[in-house]
């Protein structure tokens, strides 16, 4: 379903364009099935790494629909940018959930309840279709998600940092942010007073009668202590990238796009690509999951991909490099990564500089609230996209 290289990318863009209207916001609640996800777009997994960026897809989807009728679609985009700005601001959410994730998993280890639910081997027949679709494919409908989510905590009563580990290792899009404060707002974490159940009816209905939904389905909520959201912290401002300096350009997998951005802008005596795997299998990310976006990038980066530190050194001391760039990482896996990176770079006495694309820098600082209050910023970024050649889809 999903070929880690922007040819295929482009094609399930291009045949989605035209859905991208009033056609998605009417269809894009029901899943009926594996390989009938025809009211959404699918692009998420090429998102995720930025093989397709947030602003190109917003961009070719205005050459074809108008702002208000494409609104539901470019909100749905936008979420995304929405979910990482917001744990930028607030980092400490993702220290926290780490470190109850870890106490979990060491719990519940041989727990019966919890390696039936990931098996899909609870009984409940829709919630053991999507949890065999999952590792299958890499994909869920995000609205199975919800449900998913939904009966993983409120029915199932299992922790929700076990639910978004397990998301996280298996979605070809999981994304730190966009996973875990998803499944703190269906645990009713994120939002007071909010919290998502899933309700039979309701999966009968958007999936077209495809599941009997055979077991009962929680009808309250877990309650969990009262939690207030730590105050966002100011994004910091990034130094500039010095010109007269022998430069090499990092590609991460956060920004595969970063190529674009920065690789136009700025000359670089060198382009690599940096794959930390023993990150990724320090966090048990799935095999399926690391070949995409390993693949990926070797199909976008022309130089080397280097996969630990010890390369890194190497590439540096090869192309006799005085600084490095990259695209500036977010909150989430590469918390654990950049001490490590940085500690290389200072000890080859190599400067390093993180860049920020305009569509984060004008986002991010507005997460400091709920989504209505950001969506405030997205005119803004449509008149920027007016304004700039840069999202031409090559």
């Amino acid at each position: 379903m999903f070929l880690p290289d922007r040819s295929s990318a482009l094609g399930v863009l291009h045949d989605f364009l035209p859905r991208a209207g009033k056609e998605y916001a009417a269809q894009r609640n029901y899943d009926n099935g594996p390989d009938q996800k025809t009211g959404v777009s699918k692009l998420s997994p090429w998102i995720r790494i930025r093989m397709l960026s947030e602003w190109e897809i917003v961009s070719e989807v205005l050459a074809m629909h108008t702002a208000s009728s494409a609104s539901k679609f470019i909100d749905e985009v936008c979420w995304r940018t929405y979910w990482k700005g917001w744990l930028q601001l607030r980092p400490s959410v993702w220290i926290s959930y780490l470190g109850s994730r870890e106490r979990y998993l060491e719990d519940f280890q041989s727990n019966i309840q919890y390696r039936e639910a990931i098996d899909g081997r609870t009984g409940i027949d829709c919630f053991d279709a999507w949890a065999v679709e999952l590792v299958d494919t890499g994909f869920l409908h995000n609205h199975a998600r919800m449900w998913f989510a939904s009966i993983w905590i409120h029915t199932l009563k299992l922790p929700w940092e076990l639910g978004a580990d397990w998301f996280l290792r298996h979605l070809l899009d999981g994304d730190p942010a966009s996973n875990t404060l998803s499944w703190r707002w269906v645990a009713g974490l994120h939002t007071q007073g909010k919290s998502y159940l899933a309700r039979a009816d309701n999966i009968r209905k958007y999936t077209n009668n495809r599941f009997d939904v055979n077991a009962g389905l929680a009808k309250e909520p877990i309650e969990f202590d009262p939690y207030s959201h730590p105050s966002a912290q100011a994004i910091s401002e990034l130094p500039p990238i010095p010109s007269k300096t022998r430069l090499g350009l990092i590609v991460i997998d956060e920004d595969l796009n970063s190529l674009e951005w920065l690789g136009e802008g700025e000359a670089f005596e060198a382009k690599a690509g940096f794959f930390p795997l023993s990150s990724y299998n320090s966090q048990c990310i799935s095999e399926k999951v690391v070949d995409f976006r390993r693949q990926a990038m070797a199909n976008c980066v022309n130089g080397p991909i280097l996969e630990n530190v010890e390369d890194l050194s190497a590439w540096i001391i090869q192309e006799r490099l005085q600084g490095v760039v990259l695209a500036e990482p977010t909150t989430g896996l590469w918390d654990s990564i950049r001490p490590e990176l940085e500690a290389v770079l200072k000890k080859h006495s190599v400067s390093l500089y993180y860049a920020r694309h305009w569509w984060d820098e004008l986002f991010f600082p507005r997460a400091t609230r709920g989504f209505f209050n950001f969506k405030k910023a997205i005119p803004k970024a449509l008149e920027q996209l007016e304004r700039t050649s840069e999202m031409t889809v090559h």
